[in-house]
């Protein structure tokens, strides 16, 4: 099992906690929502080389902001 350092958990929950409270809504600009879910990503692959399960949210993140900006349906 991996160590984890505090500072770097705190680092962690930080992020966690702007992200959420910076989550885009149904009118917020394609654009926006897109970085948001790279933002999701890049937080959750911080964490993929010890947790296959955010390794998989990690990649779904990314789709799902490839699929925003290229128009893709919900």
């Amino acid at each position: 099992m991996p160590t984890v350092v505090q500072a770097d958990l705190i680092t962690f929950a930080a992020d966690l906690s702007a992200l959420l409270r910076d989550r885009p809504g149904a009118t917020t600009p394609t654009d926006e929502r897109a970085d948001w879910f790279d933002r999701k990503a890049e937080l959750l692959e911080r964490i993929a080389a010890t947790d296959s399960e955010a390794a998989d949210l990690a990649t779904a993140a990314r789709a799902e902001a490839t699929r925003i900006r290229t128009g893709g349906a919900a």
